[in-house]
């Protein structure tokens, strides 16, 4: 079931900020997280520098910013 979530830059928090400036700047490799069932992120950073994706398993998120995505029923 997807979920999705959607934050401006203002509205995270100084670990949330700090846990994406890590990713962006280190992506992890792309591939899946071991075992059945595991979550696969996707975060799209849209700035001055345009818009760049980032495909994140599950194992490499950061604890912190993995509340920001919800399921919709």
């Amino acid at each position: 079931m997807p979920a999705f979530g959607e934050r401006d830059e203002s509205e995270l928090t100084p670990a949330e900020h700090q846990a994406l400036r890590r990713l962006l700047q280190s992506p992890p490799s792309a591939a899946p997280s071991p075992g059945a069932d595991r979550f696969h992120y996707t975060i799209k950073v849209e700035d001055e520098n345009g818009t760049r994706e980032l495909q994140v398993p599950e194992h490499a998120m950061p604890d912190v910013l993995t509340g920001i995505p919800q399921i919709k029923l």
